[in-house]
């Protein structure tokens, strides 16, 4: 009996990828869901890193190996964005073991698709022409910097309702937060680190709490 489930399964999983539909979440998902809900809390690192950087009263024209403060925050800022790119990569690649669903459901949302390659393309066109319109116009930094992030956020909003990839607010809402509330505090550079920092933080904790509803929807089918 068991084995005629599996088949059907297996049946059922390959009708959705031959038709591009998104594979249904599934119980065998459940620990690699845990998994990453813990691991996208590294999120918290770059924002910790530049809430340091800002708050901490170091002398900010001292030099650290030839490196100012904020030189070297912005390295290790880099350096865990790094760390936390190639260990998604690894998982969109399945090379942690996940199951073939699961890769192609992350490969979905992710737009790393035959369907999703057009959004893709519509998306990097999208911020070429926002660079293009800004460099015309001659808009400020801070003004263009905050334009990007509501940009980028009202972007991933859209695929989030679009595609029903709900993980994707996880992005939408701290980077649409972010653009919207900098512009209050343009004149009081701390204030400015701090809320850059905190971004960060909140797509950490907004990843969080987006996965355990989504792990609950899969333990409890009927609530």
């Amino acid at each position: 009996m068991k084995n005629e489930l599996d088949r059907v399964k297996n049946d059922v999983e390959t009708i959705q990828k031959a038709m591009g539909l998104p594979p249904s979440f599934r119980r065998e998902w459940i620990q690699w869901m845990k998994r990453d809900k813990w691991f996208n809390l590294w999120w918290c690192l770059p924002g910790l890193i530049i809430l340091a950087s800002v708050l901490l009263p170091f002398d900010r024209t001292a030099r650290y190996l030839g490196l100012v403060l904020e030189q070297w925050a912005g390295i290790l800022v880099a350096a865990s964005l790094l760390g936390i790119a190639l260990t998604h990569s690894r998982q969109i690649s399945g090379k942690d073991g996940r199951p073939e669903g699961m890769i192609r459901e992350s490969r979905r949302i992710y737009g790393l698709t035959g369907q999703g390659l057009w959004f893709s393309v519509a998306f990097a066109a999208q911020l070429l022409v926002y660079f293009i319109w800004g460099k015309q116009h001659h808009i400020p930094f801070e003004s263009f910097w905050a334009g990007l992030f509501v940009l980028l956020g009202s972007t991933c909003l859209v695929a989030a309702l679009s595609a029903r990839a709900w993980i994707l607010l996880g992005y939408a809402i701290p980077f649409m937060g972010y653009g919207l509330c900098l512009p209050l505090v343009a004149d009081a550079p701390v204030f400015k680190g701090m809320l850059f920092g905190t971004m960060f933080i909140a797509i950490a904790f907004s990843f969080a709490v987006i996965q355990v509803w989504e792990i609950r929807k899969v333990e409890h089918p009927a609530t």
